[in-house]
């Protein structure tokens, strides 16, 4: 029997035009992280080695759209757990200095990678710690963030000592096998980017919550 409820939205294009927005006011510091994450990334593999710096873009831009969410603007703590050069915790943090964010990677090299491109951005929101999210503990609730480095149901695993909200992951539409075996109820909103351009094409955020 299928424990989850699936509602399919569409994310305006007028998203996306805030988003550019929010990017504009805080450019010099986005293009300091991209230039800092692309040296880093022939140092240690952070992101893919062959992709190229306008792609990298556009990934900082799909990050920032987690920004535009009412859960987000409510939410004070997020833990980006596989966030391998910082994505999608760093340009978040960079753009929403009153928010705090808890960045995790399982490799403690892109930590530490990560740990210095922060301190250069003079980021002082952010905390770091590696190893696997299933020995991480935090006291207080969080908003769960991945971008591409689980699958739904073993995250939910994985994160049953935590205290989280909501879960947000970003993900491609064809998501719902990831779904078997989840024992516990949840509901599943999946926010379609298609209105995007052809990047944003097959993608989608996805938001868990306990039911």
């Amino acid at each position: 029997m299928e424990q989850y409820n699936i509602i399919r939205k569409n994310v305006p294009r007028g998203t996306f035009t805030q988003i550019d927005e929010l990017i504009a006011e805080f450019r010099s510091e986005l293009e300091s992280y991209l230039e800092k994450l692309l040296w880093w990334n022939n140092r240690v593999n952070l992101v893919s080695r062959d992709v190229s710096r306008e792609t990298t873009w556009e990934h900082i831009r799909h990050s920032l759209l987690l920004s535009s969410m009412e859960l987000f603007q409510k939410n004070k703590l997020f833990l980006d757990t596989g966030t391998g050069g910082g994505l999608p915790g760093l340009p978040l943090a960079t753009t929403h200095p009153d928010k705090h964010f808890v960045l995790n990677d399982l490799v403690t090299k892109k930590c530490l990678a990560i740990k210095q491109i922060a301190r250069d951005l003079s980021l002082n929101n952010i905390g770091i710690v590696d190893g696997s999210i299933e020995d991480l503990h935090l006291e207080e609730e969080c908003i769960l963030v991945s971008k591409h480095a689980f699958k739904i149901g073993d995250l939910i695993e994985m994160t049953s000592h935590l205290s989280w909200e909501k879960m947000v992951l970003y993900k491609g539409l064809d998501f719902e096998d990831e779904l078997n075996n989840i024992s516990a109820p949840i509901n599943i909103t999946c926010l379609d980017l298609s209105s995007g351009h052809e990047f944003y094409s097959g993608k989608a955020i996805i938001v868990v919550e306990k039911s």
